[in-house]
């Protein structure tokens, strides 16, 4: 299911670097190409320069919310279109209708399941490839 989308870029937006490493290892050992930043700003600047084709963001960071990140991807001017991923602690589930009401396509609760999260990450790209 994952093999046709081997050459998809994603930005992960994490500020935990244990976290942020694991979400690299695991979604370039599925094929992704993955960058990842540890701030909102970081992330922001990052998608201006990868033009990722997901983003997966985190929705505690230390210079500004996911949902914050969120809402400037969605006015940029050439890819406010871009899937995005908000990934929330499973207690804080009220955090998914902002995510979501932010523009986020998605949303992942951590502490999160690998196969989880590719499913889901499969499952955005798929519903962009059908709107497209």
């Amino acid at each position: 299911m994952l093999n046709e989308f081997k050459a998809r870029k994603i930005l992960v937006v994490e500020d935990e670097p244990d976290l942020q490493e694991i979400l690299t290892h695991v979604l370039a050992n599925a094929g992704y190409s993955v960058r990842a930043a540890g701030n909102g700003e970081e992330g922001l600047n990052l998608f201006d320069e990868f033009s990722p084709d997901l983003a997966l963001l985190d929705v505690h960071l230390p210079d500004m919310s996911g949902f914050e990140v969120c809402r400037k991807i969605r006015q940029h001017k050439n890819r406010s279109k871009t899937p995005i991923i908000i990934c929330t602690v499973r207690s804080e589930t009220s955090g998914v209708a902002e995510g979501l009401d932010a523009g986020a396509d998605d949303y992942v609760l951590k502490p999160f399941e690998v196969d989880d999260l590719l499913e889901r990450v499969a499952e955005v790209f798929e519903k962009a490839r059908k709107e497209n």
